[in-house]
């Protein structure tokens, strides 16, 4: 892979690491402390399995929150093994703990084993007793504080009581005061991975940033919460973001209607991180030697959100029957109405490739911000009504004035028109084919809109 890629060095910022055991409320306090819900939380235990990580400015200071899983148990499942690790390697690098407790119910063994994994690190901890709406509720808060922390802040994330308290003493920790470091050199741009689930696209994220960020597990639906790392190009900063696995509308609703919900909010998770996205990498498998109509249905929710896309094919090492070009006809059968959408195959577990996709973003993006001089898109649009206007109907005929370029990411152009209502939709895609021919529009939507004359 190129030396171009570079991880974010987390060490710009200091490193607050919430933990604790299951069903205490650490991603509930993890989303106030965000001021925004970026967790899933439920009220069924081990719901988080990756750490879940945002940049917080509180008090005029910034830091780097990190909300952790519950698994402390020793054996048990691979995810549970690997949820386990990623708990280690947060407290490692850890500036600042915050450990969170039921206050309503007394210590339990596990509590026990975390205040003794903490304790070993002899960082600096915040205790903070949650689920404390009432006063009687402390009772049992002083048993906690002799695990040997001091520092004890009674809060409620329900109810959003002491939970300032609790920032400054945060913020209290941080000697400098800082703002976020912004790039003046190059742009930023947010990518999105999608995809069903295990068709690889946590590994792609791995592979991208040279370490592992997110969990891999053979189990499907892993990956619940969002996982964004930052990545340095030499072209352009990427914030890249993993995704829960997007199954069928109706295999979630289903899902939901049985007791269980952590599909349905993992999945509205995902909706939000491709509203926010520029462009997205729609992961495919390989393997299965085809497309299938959920992932047509994902690449169809991005083009009408009007979002790059990156068709990424992964898992190339796994076939051996198909060449490329083979592979690429059956897509262009499938995505026929996205022949424009760059395809790139890959593996993310051998390294194939994956240091060509951020040469494909930087395009895309580019692509995405291309704009045309009014007096030669006025020219492409004349020439191309002249011959394929249709002629209307009772005596009305409609007729181009007017175009312009009125946006980018997408690249939208407004014709001012009389009787447009009369021009099918097959003409604007035919209009759209023509400004694909004369300029590079790969990779993004284009946007065609009439006004009134």
């Amino acid at each position: 892979m190129k030396k171009s890629i570079k991880g974010i060095n987390k060490k710009e910022y200091f490193d607050v690491v919430i933990i604790g055991r299951p069903n205490v409320g650490k991603s509930s306090l993890f989303n106030r402390i965000c001021g925004y819900r970026k967790a899933v939380v439920l009220d069924e235990p081990r719901t988080t399995r990756d750490t879940v990580e945002e940049i917080v400015n509180k008090n005029g200071k910034n830091f780097h929150l990190i909300d952790t899983a519950g698994h402390f148990k020793g054996k048990g499942t691979d995810i549970e093994e690997k949820s386990l690790i990623k708990i280690r390697e947060s407290l490692d690098k850890a500036d600042l703990i915050v450990f969170v407790i039921d206050a309503t119910v007394p210590a339990t063994e596990e509590d026990k084993v975390v205040a003794d994994i903490i304790r070993k690190t002899g960082k600096d901890v915040l205790l903070a007793a949650n689920k404390v709406d009432q006063p009687n509720k402390t009772m049992f808060a002083s048993e906690y504080a002799r695990l040997g922390f001091k520092n004890v802040f009674y809060i409620s994330t329900i109810h959003n009581l002491g939970i300032n308290d609790l920032i400054s003493a945060i913020t209290d920790k941080i000697l400098v005061k800082s703002t976020a470091p912004v790039s003046t050199e190059i742009p930023t741009t947010r990518l999105t991975i999608i995809g069903r689930p295990n068709v690889g696209k946590s590994s792609l994220l791995n592979a991208l940033v040279q370490k592992d960020r997110a969990i891999v597990s053979e189990t499907a639906g892993t990956t619940r919460d969002i996982v964004t790392e930052k990545i340095k190009t030499e072209t352009r900063e990427l914030l890249v973001s993993d995704t829960a696995g997007a199954r069928r509308p109706g295999k979630i609703g289903k899902a939901y209607k049985k007791g269980e919900p952590i599909e349905r909010y993992a999945y509205l998770r995902t909706e939000r991180e491709i509203d926010s996205a520029d462009i997205i990498l729609l992961i495919i498998d390989a393997s299965q030697e085809r497309a299938t109509t959920q992932d047509l249905h994902i690449a169809g929710i991005a083009k009408e959100k009007g979002k790059g896309i990156i068709l990424v094919v992964n898992k190339w090492d796994l076939v051996s029957n198909l060449t490329q070009e083979k592979f690429l006809n059956r897509l262009r059968n499938r995505f026929s109405f996205m022949l424009w959408v760059p395809t790139i195959f890959v593996s993310a577990k051998t390294g194939l490739n994956v240091d060509k996709i951020p040469e494909i973003i930087n395009t895309v993006a580019e692509n995405q911000k291309r704009q045309i001089l009014t007096s030669k898109l006025n020219r492409i649009v004349e020439d191309f009504a002249l011959e394929n206007l249709p002629k209307g109907s009772g005596g009305k005929r409609p007729k181009i004035f007017f175009a312009a370029q009125t946006g980018t990411v997408p690249p939208t152009f407004t014709l001012t028109a009389k009787h447009h209502d009369l021009i099918h939709f097959s003409w604007r895609r035919a209009l759209i084919n023509e400004l694909r021919r004369q300029f590079d529009f790969t990779g993004t939507p284009v946007k065609i809109i009439f006004k009134q004359k």
